[in-house]
């Protein structure tokens, strides 16, 4: 069985893609339904079976689903004066959760398991009020839910609505657009810096979080310089651009690799073993050793590069720590003779 708390985002995703790209979900209670079934569908497919009863008990089993697979530490359930409080113990996901929260003003968006429950409520001609959603603090976040029944058909999706969708997709798009223009090294099409800071601290933080290893790999191309000096930039571009290719085709999708600086590049392997980081270590080496770039000339240039491994990233106290020691073995590569894959160890 997989494990739950990264297929739950996955679920979301996939669910929020199919749903979000037709309709204006932000206005339609009808589509939190189902997107809630998407996800429901998602997790069943995935070994997380949610049996119904055809009862607004249901409700609860929905939920003690979630909490008995890591959604949260604990829940605690009162009597309120309208319907139920929920107290929710480090409730996973709960920055993800705020930030979609303020974003939306809909309280029912912030948390895949209210659209679960909005749909089973649905299934069962209920309908879930909230009345009161509060983040206490990290670690605490308090719920108020009524269950009432459900007289109102579902609203039917006219022009007007469909136009609102269209311009929510366009704006959509654009926002995906501009996020990854800032994201992208524009030279290479590889990821930048601050990608490397967003992404990658997600991946180090996992890793932590999930005890699997990550290989950091901090890659140099030897004697760039000269190409600069001898061939002038704009053929030193070529040959990055080059390289990047040769990065993309030598890694996985999952991986990331990021244009650190001119000619320095660095690759994140997540769930990644010593022995397999140091395969994809060489192949990267011996992809450059055995290429033929372009001089701009006529001719050819034959370069090669020098990598630092560190392959227990996750073990460091922050993800610069992780970079910084595979900087170090990469010294020791260049100081060796260049062309060569180093190991950083304690």
């Amino acid at each position: 069985m997989e494990n739950f708390k990264p297929l739950l985002y996955e679920a979301v995703l996939v669910a929020f893609g199919k749903i979000l790209a037709k309709y204006d979900a932000f206005t339609q209670g009808v589509i939190m339904r189902d997107i809630g079934k998407e996800i429901i569908d998602y997790l069943n497919g995935h070994g997380f079976d949610f049996s119904e009863s055809g009862s607004p008990e249901d409700l609860n089993t929905l939920i003690d689903l979630f909490v008995k697979n890591g959604f949260a530490e604990s829940l605690d359930v009162t009597p309120a004066d309208k319907g139920d409080n929920y107290i929710w113990k480090n409730l996973y996901g709960i920055s993800a959760y705020k930030e979609l929260y303020d974003l939306a003003l809909n309280p029912f968006l912030a948390c895949p398991l209210n659209l679960c429950m909005c749909y089973v409520a649905g299934k069962n001609k209920k309908k879930l009020v909230m009345h009161r959603k509060e983040f206490v603090n990290d670690s605490i976040t308090e719920a108020q839910y009524e269950l009432v029944d459900d007289n109102t058909p579902d609203a039917n999706l006219d022009e007007l609505v469909l136009k609102s969708a269209r311009l929510f997709e366009i704006a959509d798009e654009k926002q995906k657009l501009f996020h990854h223009q800032a994201l992208t090294d524009t030279l290479t099409g590889l990821s930048n810096i601050r990608c490397l800071e967003e992404k990658g601290k997600r991946f180090f933080n996992r890793a932590k979080e999930d005890n699997t290893p990550l290989a950091v790999l901090m890659c140099d191309i030897d004697f760039f310089k000269q190409v600069n000096d001898t061939y002038g930039h704009c053929t030193g571009d070529d040959v990055l651009r080059k390289l990047a290719d040769i990065f993309r085709n030598s890694v996985r999708e999952t991986d990331i690799i990021c244009r650190y600086g001119g000619e320095e590049f660095v690759v994140l392997l997540p769930n990644t073993p010593e022995h397999r980081a140091i395969e994809i270590a060489e192949r990267l080496r011996q992809g450059v050793e055995e290429a033929v770039f372009d001089d701009g000339l006529g001719g050819h240039i034959y370069l090669t590069i020098s990598i630092g491994l560190n392959p227990n990233g996750e073990q460091a106290e922050t993800l610069e720590t992780a970079i910084q020691r595979a900087d170090k073995a990469l010294f020791r590569a260049k100081h060796e003779g260049r062309n060569a894959v180093v190991v950083w160890h304690n």
